[in-house]
């Protein structure tokens, strides 16, 4: 049920008493003592104890006394929230019978303790009615604001989970691995001839898969080789390299030459796999150590993560000289005859091209497996790919500011239609509420509340409808 229902069902809970019902009142058909009962319980006085004397007061009080609708709660701010003098016991008879009349008690009758009496009945009716409406109102508009924010939240998630997923769940022991189908014996063997485990050690199934991932697993390079078949087949599944009417599960050898194409880790760079003297001729040619400094690779590696962004080449490895060159013409900055090289092309780009994030965008440090998969995620197929790592980022940098884009333009939908939503409800709350402890002034105050609560509502259900797609 949209929230917009859902708020609109909470005011018509009244609605059943309405004063506009047809359903014909049972009063009717009571007793002199019934309806004796019935206008002492709501602290009528029945000066007048004839049968006709006693229905016709009851007629006249039925509807105030009866639970309110909203149209009759808002109906009745116009007289009670111009009141500034609320001691009853004051007021002369002609004011009370005056202000009976007003709430649609006809022909006010009795000595004016019993019309203050009355009056005071329908003030108490009143606050009841608002208090009521505001217990409704909060509760409604905070499951309204909840499921809003809920089904926004659920659909941020799973664009999330598919933008930052490495693998399609948590690996199982006993499945996952090539040596999940071994037998207790050759497990045993295997940790034995490592010197894992000594040869009489008795241990359960469950610990000799354990200890199988130091012996074999954390040793395996790389580490999906020491995958299950049918797990390798279901990460390159997940990753859309493979969809579930290929028969390439038939072959292991097959799988296990796709992941070489394909898979990464989330915290691996293209230069893990470069030698120690390219990666030292990196650094001198970026002019970061002397040709003669003797560097760790390690050191190395920190040094070319600390700085690869920095080094303008990096970025423009991505465009392409067509990219460039029309870029330059599109902004103004070349005419579109000009023939330049890509030195001048880049030279250029250095200088007018502006936007500091692109220049560090993350997929720039990718390996080439994680570029590649990142292109058949995002539908591009085998042959399609790519087969320089300047192609692969070229083709990445297009469908990689076009999700995020996607995201970020979602994310910032959501954001805006749930604080939208919460503050609009909040206003309407605050307004509804207000008037119980402060009273409206007038028909202008009467259309806000309606106006605000219709906004609120509306805008309520269509974040609940457009955040469950």
């Amino acid at each position: 049920m949209k929230p917009s229902i859902i708020l609109l069902a909470a005011l018509a809970v009244g609605a059943q008493a309405s004063w506009f019902s047809s359903d014909a009142p049972q009063y009717t058909e009571w007793s002199n003592e019934d309806l004796q009962k019935w206008l002492n319980d709501h602290h009528i006085g029945t000066p007048c104890p004839s049968r006709n004397d006693l229905l016709e007061l009851v007629k006249s009080n039925w509807d105030s006394a009866a639970a309110w609708s909203y149209d009759q709660y808002i109906s009745a701010q116009k007289s009670f929230s111009s009141l500034r003098d609320l001691a009853f016991d004051t007021w002369d008879e002609s004011r009370l019978r005056e202000f009976l009349l007003e709430q649609g008690i006809v022909a006010p009758k009795g000595h004016k303790e019993e019309l203050v009496l009355l009056v005071k009945n329908r003030y108490k009716s009143y606050t009841d009615a608002a208090s009521s409406f505001a217990s409704q109102a909060s509760a409604t508009a905070s499951s309204a604001v909840y499921d809003a924010r809920y089904q926004a939240t659920q659909s941020l998630s799973r664009i999330v989970a598919q933008a930052t997923s490495d693998v399609l769940r948590a690996m199982d022991d006993s499945k996952d691995y090539v040596y999940s189908t071994w037998d207790d014996n050759k497990l045993r063997d295997y940790l034995v001839k490592k010197g894992v485990l000594k040869s009489k050690t008795e241990k359960k199934r469950e610990e000799l898969l354990a200890m199988m991932k130091d012996a074999y697993y954390s040793v395996a390079d790389p580490v999906w080789e020491a995958w299950s078949s049918s797990f390798i087949y279901e990460w390159l599944s997940y990753h859309n390299v493979l969809d579930s009417r290929s028969d390439l599960e038939k072959s292991r050898d097959a799988l296990l030459a796709q992941m070489s194409k394909y898979y990464y880790t989330t915290n691996s760079y293209f230069w893990d796999t470069w030698s120690d003297s390219d990666l030292k001729a990196w650094l001198v040619d970026h002019k970061f150590i002397k040709s003669d400094a003797r560097v760790k690779r390690d050191k190395m590696l920190k040094l070319i993560r600390d700085n690869y962004f920095n080094v303008h080449d990096s970025f423009w490895n991505a465009w392409s000289n067509s990219q460039l060159h029309l870029w330059l013409i599109d902004n103004g900055h070349l005419r579109s005859d000009a023939k330049v090289s890509r030195d001048e092309l880049v030279k250029l780009m250095n200088q007018k091209y502006t936007d500091a994030s692109s220049r560090t965008a993350t997929y720039l440090t990718w390996p080439d497996a994680r570029l590649r998969a990142f292109l058949r995620e995002h539908g591009m197929s085998e042959k399609e790919l790519p087969t320089s790592r300047p192609g692969l980022l070229q083709e990445t940098r297009i469908r990689y500011s076009q999700s995020k884009s996607r995201v970020e333009a979602l994310f910032n939908w959501i954001r805006d239609t749930v604080n939208a939503v919460g503050e609009k409800i909040t206003q309407v709350w605050e307004t509804f509420t207000g008037s119980v402890e402060e009273g409206k002034k007038g028909e202008d105050s009467q259309t806000k509340v309606k106006q605000e609560w219709e906004q609120a509502t509306a805008k309520a259900g269509e974040a609940k409808a457009q955040g469950e797609l």
